[in-house]
C-alpha cells in the first residue's frame, strides 16, 4: 500500500506549481483577485498562463484547504465590495513546507507533443500548422522576455531576471528543436507525396 501523503504535502504538491506561487503572491501582499493574478504573472514570465479570470479556481481551493481566507472590502472610490485574500497561518505553514520538499522529476508532455506522438501521416498538415503556431508564439515570448527584463536593484529583480533567462533559453532551444523536427516531418510529407 503507497504511503499516505500528509495534510501539507498534498496541499501545494501536485502537478503544477501555480497554487503554491499564488498562495506566495497573498503571502507577500493581501489583494484581490485580479491584483494577486498579476503579480504572479509579473512574477512567473508570459510562459506561465496565470489569467485573471482563471485565478478564482486557485483562490477557492487555497480557500477550502484553509491556505488563505477572503474578506469582502471596498473597492476604491466605488460602492462596489471585492473580495480580498488574506493568508491563514495554515497558509504560511505550507508555503515553508512546500519550501522544502524535493522537486518534482520528469518533463511534462506538452499538447504538441502529444499530438506528434499519436499522430499519423494523414495528420502531417495539421501537424505542420501546429509547429508553425508554436514556432511563432515561441519568438513573441521571447520578444516579450526581453522587453519586461529589469534592472536588478534588489533580490527580487535579481531573481526574476534570472528566471527570465532560463526561460528565454528553454524556448531557444524549443525553438531549435522545432525547426529540426518541422524540417523531418516535411521530408515525410515530400516522401510521401511521390
Amino acid at each position: 500500500m503507497a504511503a499516505r501523503k500528509t495534510s501539507k504535502e498534498s496541499l501545494l504538491s501536485g502537478k503544477s506549481p501555480v497554487p503554491a506561487a499564488v498562495l506566495a503572491a497573498v503571502i507577500e501582499k493581501p489583494g484581490h483577485g485580479w491584483d494577486v493574478a498579476s503579480r504572479a504573472r509579473r512574477r512567473m514570465g508570459s510562459s506561465w498562463r496565470i489569467d485573471s479570470k482563471h485565478i478564482y479556481s486557485y483562490l477557492e481551493r487555497l480557500e477550502r484547504d484553509g491556505l488563505i481566507r477572503s474578506q469582502k472590502e471596498p473597492a476604491g472610490q466605488k460602492d462596489e465590495l471585492l473580495d480580498v485574500y488574506y493568508p491563514t497561518e495554515k497558509g504560511e505553514e505550507a508555503r515553508r513546507e512546500w519550501r522544502t520538499m524535493p522537486l518534482k522529476q520528469g518533463v511534462i508532455p506538452t499538447d504538441l507533443d502529444v499530438r506528434l506522438l499519436f499522430s499519423t501521416e494523414d495528420d502531417l498538415p495539421d501537424l505542420l500548422k501546429r509547429f508553425a503556431e508554436r514556432e511563432e508564439r515561441i519568438l513573441e515570448e521571447i520578444e516579450d522576455a526581453e522587453k519586461a527584463e529589469t534592472r536588478p536593484v534588489s533580490y527580487l529583480g535579481r531573481v526574476i531576471n534570472m528566471q527570465r533567462s532560463s526561460v528565454e533559453r528553454r524556448l531557444r532551444a524549443e525553438l531549435d528543436w522545432l525547426e529540426d523536427a518541422r524540417r523531418e516531418l516535411e521530408l515525410e510529407r515530400d516522401r510521401l507525396s511521390r
